[in-house]
């Protein structure tokens, strides 16, 4: 079975090809990454509204995705307030530095 960072790189480039206006995609990782029940996260740098913290919640769908995932959809000034500690990520949950 592929581990979280494989299915996360594979769903960041998914994501890509669908919607182009993606400027960049940053993994979440929570204090309990290894228990199969947390999901893969992602943070989605793109023109949206900005909205501040909105997780959206999918289901595993194996055998391609074996965890459940959730998205996050930012914009730049969010990801930069996100970055300087001013918006906080839910659930004690932290962004990984290097996008994907």
């Amino acid at each position: 079975m592929p581990d979280k960072s494989e299915i996360a790189r594979a769903l960041a480039e998914a994501h890509r090809r669908v919607e182009p206006e993606i400027s960049q995609i940053f993994r979440v990782v929570a204090e309990r990454e290894d228990d199969p029940a947390e999901p893969v996260k992602l943070l989605e740098v793109t023109v949206t509204p900005q909205a501040g913290i909105v997780p959206i919640s999918f289901g595993a769908d194996p055998p391609d995705v074996p965890f459940p995932s959730v998205v996050i959809e930012v914009t730049e000034g969010e990801l930069k307030n996100i970055q300087a500690g001013s918006l906080i990520l839910p659930n004690g949950w932290r962004l990984l530095e290097n996008p994907l």
